[in-house]
């Protein structure tokens, strides 16, 4: 089994940092033998759409014959989901949204006649559907009774993953942040984690694995992330 991890923090010890290990760390717990690779979107930021990407996508005509190297970056982005089975997503919550390095992401991989099909009916997605679970750490409250934000994040990236065929989504909210102290936040993290449901886990056992790639350190995952980015496995480009 294959884990991509994206992180899209620009904090080097963010909770949604924490949130994310902490999740692919439980996926390890039910399949030890899988391998990880990391996208670091926080500290290896995407270029955002740029001229010859957006000449690429204008018509069906440029899309039939685009601009030499212009949907490179976005090929191996497109590769790096297709090539897991699983995908693991951290992020804050930027002004009720999602992290404009996070947005450059998906602007990259939905590519009408690559990921989605535009029909009458919407857009339909290409890709296979995998789990996709998503740490979201928000300062203030954007949930329940006690909401005093409004959340625009959820929606948004849930349909953006919806669009290319990856429904089976999981969002794990990890919220207050800007109230919790760093002897609290490991407390705070596990309540988030209760919520996780790994039983959409259970159809991929059979996929095979290799040697799960943790980190340089000899660190248990969770660990060596946020102090130890240099150690982890980058995508490319």
């Amino acid at each position: 089994m294959h884990i991509l991890h994206i992180d899209s923090s620009p904090r080097r010890e963010s909770h949604s940092r924490e949130l994310s290990a902490a999740i692919a760390e439980k996926l390890l717990e039910v399949a030890p033998g899988a391998s990880i690779t990391r996208r670091d979107l926080g500290f290896e930021p995407l270029p955002h759409t740029v001229a010859n990407y957006a000449a690429a996508l204008a018509s069906p005509a440029t899309l039939a014959a685009p601009p030499k190297g212009s949907l490179d970056i976005s090929e191996a982005l497109i590769r790096e989901v297709e090539a897991a089975d699983v995908v693991v997503i951290g992020t804050p919550m930027h002004n009720f949204a999602i992290p404009s390095v996070l947005k450059a992401w998906i602007d990259q991989i939905l590519r009408v006649g690559r990921t989605m099909m535009s029909t009458p009916a919407g857009k339909v997605g290409m890709l296979r559907d995998r789990p996709v679970f998503i740490g979201v750490a928000s300062g203030g409250v954007f949930t329940g009774d006690q909401a005093n934000q409004p959340d625009f994040l959820t929606p948004y990236l849930s349909l953006a993953l919806s669009s290319i065929g990856l429904k089976t989504q999981q969002f794990i909210p990890l919220e207050a942040t800007a109230f919790l102290d760093r002897e609290q936040a490991p407390l705070a993290r596990e309540k988030a984690l209760a919520a996780l449901d790994l039983t959409v886990m259970g159809e991929l056992r059979g996929v095979d694995g290799c040697h799960a790639v943790r980190s340089g350190t000899g660190k248990p995952y969770r660990e060596a992330l946020p102090h130890a980015p240099e150690s982890v496995v980058p995508g490319a480009p």
